[in-house]
C-alpha cells in the first residue's frame, strides 16, 4: 500500500465515474488520472466556466471515452437530483465509480437555497442525496465503488443529534468547528453505507480518504476572512509545508481503485499525523466509528433533504 503512485492504477476502460468537485484542487486531479486511465468520466461543476476550463484540461488527458460535464450544485438539492438524472440518461450502463471530493471550508455563516447551513449543505447533505440518487445505477455492478472525501479535522470533531440538527439550522455557527463536524460526517456516512451495502449484498462498496494536509484553495476563506498577516502565515504555511495537489489526491484514487480495498476502510496519508505521504489504510476518530452515530445521522439527513435512502 504505502509505495503506490497513481502510475500503478489498473486500466479503466469501460468504466463510467462522477467526481463532484472536478473544477480543481483534488477534484480535477482526480478527474484528470481516471480519464488517463481510459475511464469515462463526468466532471461536477457548479461554475460552468470553471467546468468548461476543467473539461479542457480532463479532455487533454483522456485515452477513452471522451469525459463530460454535469451541472451540479451541491448545495442545492433540486439541482442536486437533476445533476442525478442527467448521469442516469447518459450512462444507461450505470455508474461505476462516484468520488464525492466537493467541500468548502469554513466561510460565514450562509445558508443554502433550501434554508440550510451551507457547509454542511454542501460537504454532507448534497453528498449524500446524490449518493443516494446513484445507488440504484451502482449496486449491481461488480467493482463499484463510492469514495467519500474527508479531512484530518474530523479527528477533533465531536457530534450527537441535537448538534447535528443545530448545525443545519446555522445555530450557534462557528465555521472552523462546524467544518470539522462536516468531515466527521462524511466518514460517518462512509461506514454507514458500507455496512448497509454489504447487508444487503450489493456489488458496491464505499470508502473514505483524506487528502492530508494538501495545497489547494479549499481554504481560501480562511485568507479572506482574516486579518492581513493570519491570511499570509496560513498561506506561507500551506506553500512550505503542504503538499502537492497530485501528491493529496493519491489517497482518494487509491481508495478509488486498487484492488486490494475493502469496504468500509478508510484511507489516508501514511507520514506522521496523517499530514502527507503515501496512501495507506488508518482508523477514524473514535467517535467515526459509533454505528448509532452513524444511523442517526442518515436518518437525520434522509429526513432532512425528503431523500428516501435506497438501503
Amino acid at each position: 500500500m504505502t509505495s503506490w503512485t497513481d502510475d500503478r492504477m489498473p486500466d479503466l476502460t469501460g468504466k463510467a465515474a462522477l467526481v463532484t468537485g472536478a473544477t480543481g484542487g483534488l477534484g480535477l486531479r482526480s478527474a484528470e488520472v481516471l480519464a488517463a486511465h481510459g475511464a469515462r468520466v463526468f466532471l461536477g461543476s457548479r461554475d460552468d466556466e470553471k467546468g468548461a476550463s476543467a473539461l479542457e484540461t480532463v479532455s487533454r488527458a483522456a485515452t477513452g471515452a471522451a469525459p463530460e460535464l454535469v451541472h451540479l450544485d451541491l448545495s442545492d438539492l433540486g439541482d442536486v437530483r437533476r445533476a442525478a438524472d442527467t448521469v442516469r440518461e447518459r450512462s444507461a450502463a450505470g455508474v461505476d465509480l462516484l468520488i464525492n471530493s466537493a467541500g468548502i471550508m469554513a466561510p460565514p455563516l450562509q445558508f443554502s437555497v433550501d434554508g440550510f447551513e451551507l457547509q454542511w449543505a454542501t460537504n454532507v447533505l448534497g453528498h449524500m442525496a446524490l449518493t443516494w440518487h446513484l445507488l440504484p445505477m451502482m449496486t449491481d455492478l461488480p467493482g463499484s465503488r463510492v469514495v467519500t472525501v474527508t479531512s484530518i479535522a474530523h479527528r477533533r470533531a465531536s457530534l450527537d443529534a441535537a448538534r447535528i440538527r443545530a448545525d443545519i439550522r446555522g445555530e450557534g455557527y462557528s465555521a472552523f468547528d462546524v467544518y470539522g463536524r462536516t468531515k466527521l460526517a462524511n466518514l460517518l456516512f462512509a461506514r454507514e453505507l458500507d455496512r448497509r451495502l454489504r447487508s444487503t449484498g450489493a456489488q458496491t462498496i464505499s470508502v473514505a480518504a483524506h487528502p492530508g494536509l494538501t495545497s489547494t484553495n479549499i481554504g481560501s476563506n480562511i485568507g479572506s476572512n482574516a486579518p492581513a498577516p493570519v491570511s499570509v502565515a496560513s498561506s506561507v504555511f500551506m506553500r512550505t509545508v503542504g503538499q502537492s495537489v497530485e501528491q493529496g489526491a493519491l489517497p482518494q484514487l487509491f481508495a478509488a481503485t486498487f484492488p486490494g480495498v475493502r469496504g468500509g476502510q478508510f484511507i489516508a496519508p501514511r507520514g506522521i499525523g496523517e499530514l502527507r505521504g503515501r496512501p495507506t489504510a488508518v482508523n477514524g476518530s473514535r467517535l467515526s466509528q459509533d454505528d448509532e452515530l452513524g444511523r442517526i445521522l442518515w436518518e437525520i439527513v434522509s429526513e432532512t433533504t425528503s431523500v428516501n435512502a435506497p438501503l
